[in-house]
C-alpha cells in the first residue's frame, strides 16, 4: 500500500505559484525593514513650531514653565504640565498619537520621514 503524499499532487504551475508568493513575502519584509522610518516630534506652541526632535535621542524639553517634553525610547510624552485637568500628562507616552494641552496652547506631533501633517490648534 503506498502512503499518500502532497507532492504527488502539485505540478508545475503549483510550484511556480509557491516559489512566486515566497519572493513576494522575502522581497516584502527586506524592504520593510530596510525602510525603517525616521521618526520626528513637531512641537507647536501657540501655533508657532517651537522646535524638531528626533525620536531616536532622548530628550527632556522645557517649553516654558507651564509645560515639559520628554522623549525616551522612541516614545514622546508630556512629562509636567500645570494645566488644571492635566488630559496632556495622563495620556503617557506615545509614537503615533498627537498630544495636546489646550489650556497651554501646546501641540505635539509624531511624524514619519518628514512628512508633516499640520495640526491646526485654535
Amino acid at each position: 500500500m503506498k502512503k499518500y503524499s502532497i507532492l504527488n499532487d502539485l505540478r508545475p504551475a503549483d510550484v511556480v505559484l509557491i516559489l512566486l508568493i515566497l519572493l513576494a513575502i522575502i522581497f516584502s519584509a527586506r524592504y520593510y525593514l530596510s525602510n525603517k522610518p525616521h521618526s520626528q516630534v513637531y512641537i507647536y506652541k501657540d501655533n508657532q513650531l517651537f522646535g524638531i526632535y528626533s525620536l531616536e535621542k532622548d530628550k527632556i524639553i522645557k517649553i516654558d514653565v507651564h509645560n515639559t517634553v520628554e522623549i525616551k525610547n522612541g516614545k514622546v510624552r508630556m512629562k509636567f504640565s500645570d494645566c488644571p485637568d492635566k488630559r496632556c500628562v495622563k495620556q503617557g507616552f506615545t509614537k503615533s498619537m498627537p498630544i495636546i494641552c489646550l489650556p497651554r496652547k501646546v501641540v505635539i506631533e509624531i511624524n514619519d520621514n518628514g512628512k508633516q501633517k499640520k495640526l491646526i490648534l485654535q
